[in-house]
């Protein structure tokens, strides 16, 4: 029995349709993340899951039980917040006890279960501190503590890490990371950050427009997106128009016709979209293995990888490599011979 069950659930507003019936049906244990940009539907289905909004179609159950009615401290469901929800004027202790003391739970037993929440996000000796006194990334624990005091059968982040500068960002991701695993539970999170979905999930469900384009493990999406939306926000993806041969083994763009390799699943012949990944291009020495030339627009030195554009046709293409020397003498202007990795390649018969 699935931990959490979203059956043809739906919500309206007016006549804006924020969430069209989607099925979503996640295991105990397992770190779901619903990924997708600002205006998808995201935060609304999570605020449905919580019961903060009520669905105008569908059913949610928890457990096996239906929750579709119930309120949000009738669900058993922890909720951090993205800005967090902490109240000023209390402690850190109080904080976390709010949650317990609402459900009327009293004297030792608050404490105990207070320590024990703080101690699991290693925040047990600031519990008289006020919170104002503390860090943005302190902060985010002391909600995550506050979600996980009350014993939920069910944990919601609603893009928790915003907040953060990016170093903080990176160190608190791989805290709720480890917390999830040490305690289990079943968790759904928000976000529009890839990458940041793509570490921390065991699925990843991508939305657009109110709709569930894909869901699945972090690799299968990435290696085999549904459609050119999912290649294009998940995998980073330029999307460019072309035009399948009859043969349905070579595909014309940009003046060329570049040869598919055999046993790759092809379009009929015709108009269709080839998403190219940034790591399916790179630099043809000498021009050996080059497929096509491309003017060189930017580049984007990051350490270990630069990132550069190439102006090729009409489109400007995104080529991820490892950098060095060589790649340090490619400057903006320059004519380059470019590869093409259909590893790194995707096709499609129209856009989606």
């Amino acid at each position: 029995m699935a931990a959490l069950s979203l059956r043809g659930v739906a919500k309206n507003f007016g006549t804006f349709a924020a969430v069209h019936p989607t099925d979503i049906e996640i295991s105990s244990g397992e770190f779901f993340a619903i990924l997708g940009p600002s205006g998808c539907g995201k935060t609304t289905l999570l605020r449905v899951i919580g019961g903060y909004e009520k669905p105008d179609e569908g059913s949610l159950f928890l457990g096996g039980t239906d929750i579709t009615r119930l309120g949000p401290q009738e669900r058993g469901i922890g909720m951090v917040f993205q800005n967090y929800a902490l109240f000023p004027h209390m402690t850190v202790f109080d904080n976390v006890a709010f949650g317990l003391r609402a459900r009327n739970v009293r004297g030792d037993a608050v404490r105990e279960r207070v320590m024990e929440a703080l101690e699991s996000v290693r925040l047990s000796e600031k519990h008289g501190s006020p919170v104002p006194a503390l860090s943005g990334g302190e902060q985010q624990r002391v909600a995550v503590a506050r979600a996980l005091v009350i014993r939920p059968a069910l944990l919601l982040f609603d893009e928790p890490l915003s907040n953060l500068d990016i170093a903080l960002r990176l160190q608190t991701r791989e805290e709720i990371r480890l917390l999830q695993r040490s305690t289990g539970i079943t968790t759904v999170y928000v976000t529009h950050d890839q990458g940041e979905a793509m570490s921390l999930a065991d699925r990843i469900g991508v939305m657009r427009g109110g709709r569930l384009e894909q869901s699945g493990e972090p690799a299968l999406l990435y290696e085999s997106p549904a459609n050119t939306f999912v290649a294009e926000f998940l995998g980073g993806a330029v999307l460019v128009d072309c035009e399948i041969g009859p043969g349905r083994d070579s595909v014309a763009w940009n003046g060329v016709a570049l040869r598919i390799p055999a046993g790759r699943e092809v379009p009929p012949p015709g108009a269709a979209v080839l998403a190219i990944k940034p790591e399916a291009l790179s630099f043809a020495e000498d021009g050996d293995g080059a497929v096509m030339r491309a003017t060189v627009r930017s580049r984007e030195y990051t350490g270990f990888t630069t990132t550069f554009g190439l102006l090729a046709g009409d489109r400007v293409l995104k080529a991820l490599v490892v950098s060095t020397p060589g790649t340090g003498r490619v400057a903006p202007g320059m004519q380059v011979p470019v590869r093409l990795d259909w590893r790194y390649c995707h096709l499609y018969r129209s856009r989606r």
